[in-house]
């Protein structure tokens, strides 16, 4: 029998089960396998439950801390998420090779979230980094967003991808600045071989600066068929957001007419804080209780923001001084 205390947690635990689509998914966000939380619930488990109750009760504490925090609006169209969201879009009908690459945290991997939001059944997004860009650890990902067999050998595993893969189709892939030439070529071919077979499969590459000069660079002989064979390559910094973005971002600002805070966003914003450290920066703003002009001042200076050149007082609609 459980304590009063130790039922309030059982009850909030199936509370929260009941939220998640399975006993699994809750058991994986809360990080105790389903095996030991079933027999919690039922008040059979023989092992240290203390231990497993307190880690669950940390996790909801955790996260009740969280709800009382500034939450982000969902996805904004922004005037450089709706480009990368087209840029995508068009990829996806034509097929082919397609490159986005712009400074970090202007609304890049949103879009494309939203895009595979939008399209679940034929469009497949992943996110690379240094340690998965190699041809196998990049094809055991991509096998493993397609529900595919994944081989210890490469051809088996390229073949098993296709067969998942259909005409039509899109594969996005995120902080593609890190894929090496051989894996580039390699997804590329996924691409051919639809080509080859008069059909459509898109591969959509997105990053920073770098993929561009490396990726849609022919310059460099061995990236000169990657240059060739991309249909569309889009570059968009940090300076090209507009103070409407800012006004989508921050709905609150706009219905209390903090003008002069809008203004001075939009100058964060188009540094190199771009969208993600201006939303940071009104998140910390908010929580502290403050987030009039000085108090987003104060903020930034406490974040240790650069705001050299950057002049706080309100700018007209047009951007003026």
């Amino acid at each position: 029998m459980y304590t009063p205390e130790q039922q309030k947690i059982i009850d909030k635990l199936n509370a929260f089960i009941a939220e998640n689509p399975s006993q699994n998914a809750a058991a994986e966000k809360i990080g105790i396998s389903a095996g030991i939380l079933t027999p919690l619930r039922k008040g059979t488990y023989g092992g240290d439950v203390d231990k497993y109750l307190k880690r669950i009760a940390d996790y909801f504490a955790i996260k009740s801390d969280l709800n009382d925090t500034y939450h982000e609006i969902g996805y904004v169209q922004t005037s450089i998420s709706k480009k990368v969201y087209d840029t995508i879009k068009i990829c996806h009908i034509k097929g082919g090779l397609a490159i986005f690459a712009g400074d970090a945290g202007i609304g890049k991997t949103k879009a494309a979230q939203k895009y595979v939001s939008d399209n679940p059944n034929n469009a497949v997004y992943l996110t690379l980094n240094p340690c998965l860009t190699s041809i196998k650890s990049t094809l055991k990902l991509l096998a493993n967003a397609l529900n595919a067999p994944i081989s210890s050998t490469l051809d088996d595993m390229w073949i098993n991808i296709v067969g998942k893969l259909s005409d039509g189709m899109v594969l996005i892939f995120d902080e593609a600045q890190h894929l090496p030439i051989k894996t580039i070529e390699t997804l590329r071919s996924f691409s051919d071989y639809f080509r080859d077979r008069d059909q459509t499969l898109g591969i959509m590459f997105i990053g920073n600066n770098e993929t561009v000069r490396r990726l849609g660079s022919n310059k460099r002989a061995e990236f000169a068929q990657i240059s060739n064979r991309t249909k569309q390559t889009r570059i968009c910094s940090a300076k090209k957001i507009k103070r409407e973005d800012i006004e989508l971002l921050f709905p609150i600002l706009v219905n209390k007419n903090m003008n002069a805070e809008i203004d001075f966003l939009w100058k964060i914003a188009q540094t190199q804080q771009a969208v993600r450290g201006t939303v940071n920066l009104f998140s910390n703003a908010y929580d502290n209780g403050k987030y009039d002009l000085p108090g987003l001042t104060a903020m930034a200076k406490f974040m240790e923001l650069d705001l050299t050149g950057l002049d706080i007082k309100p700018l007209r609609k047009d951007g003026a001084a």
